[in-house]
């Protein structure tokens, strides 16, 4: 008898499986399979710790809205993690504006600009699964072998120019005038950039510049960038449509420096040092020129 109902009774939880088998799976695969937890690892030294108007470091890692997910991004990418998975809040739908910002390539070069050039993304994957959770996975710009050259070069060129005493603007002054007058611009990669030769250099990044003598605005722009970090100057890169800057927080404002246009392409191949992008207020940039500096003023918020 008691085999007879202990079979009845097995019988009746696989039939209420069956019947409830969908309901049942997923309360047992939530609570006990895929339970919401979040492990959060450690930065890497290359993480800023002074905060941007447009996106900000969180420890939120369960959104609520469109905003805090661009957050948590901007944490992972400026925390220098390769990847790094978080879970939408329970009464937060947010599978369309992951979605959304997925295929946003702007939207996310616009983020990858407030961090630092050794946490730069390469490529950026971002998936979401039936439950809510997010996973971003980061494929960086500067390999670790890069790191090691540049930095190297960094120290030796800081060593030689600059000294304690100097006034931050000097400092600046002087580092903005070394990258222009060892760097050329690398016209055949921009004109021609299906040619073999084209990306020897390396010159989108800080090496072409500092190591190769060859930039386009990335290369100018990071090298400089990486100068800033090592004298503890806030700093982001800002860019429009086809074109990369430096803005410089120093003196108690925000100023653009752009070494891409101080180093001009002459017809006779001459190198010439100017100072006309050289921590200048937003004003006087859009005097200069409306076109390639024509940035979006709603992300670049420190303009104003």
């Amino acid at each position: 008898m008691k085999k007879v109902l202990k079979c009845v009774t097995i019988l009746c939880i696989c039939a209420g499986i069956i019947y409830y088998k969908e309901p049942i799976a997923t309360y047992l695969y939530t609570n006990f399979v895929f339970k919401k937890e979040i492990v959060v690892p450690e930065v890497t030294s290359y993480h800023k710790d002074y905060a941007f108007a447009y996106v900000q470091e969180t420890d939120d890692f369960y959104p609520k809205n469109k905003e805090e997910i661009l957050n948590i991004i901007y944490t992972i990418l400026n925390a220098g993690w390769d990847s790094f998975s978080f879970y939408c809040s329970d009464d937060y739908d947010c599978g369309n504006d992951v979605n959304d910002i997925a295929k946003n390539a702007e939207l996310l070069s616009n983020i990858n600009n407030f961090v630092h050039p050794y946490n730069t993304y390469e490529t950026i994957s971002i998936s979401i699964n039936n439950f809510n959770k997010i996973t971003i996975s980061v494929n960086r710009q500067y390999t670790t072998s890069d790191i090691t050259e540049i930095d190297k070069k960094i120290n030796t060129i800081y060593k030689e120019l600059i000294t304690d005493s100097m006034s931050d603007y000097d400092k600046i002054k002087k580092i903005h005038d070394y990258i222009i007058s060892h760097t050329v611009y690398d016209t055949l990669k921009e004109v021609d950039p299906q040619n073999p030769n084209a990306y020897k250099y390396k010159s989108n990044m800080a090496y072409g510049p500092l190591l190769m003598g060859k930039a386009l605005c990335g290369g100018y722009t990071d090298a400089m960038a990486l100068f800033l970090e090592k004298m503890n100057i806030p700093n982001y890169r800002i860019s429009s449509d086809n074109h990369i800057w430096n803005l410089v927080y120093i003196n108690g404002d925000w100023k653009h420096l752009d070494l891409t246009w101080d180093d001009p392409i002459t017809s006779t191949g001459e190198s010439i040092l100017t100072h006309k992008f050289f921590l200048i207020n937003t004003t006087t940039l859009k005097n200069l020129d409306r076109e390639q500096h024509n940035f979006n003023e709603k992300v670049y918020l420190e303009t104003k």
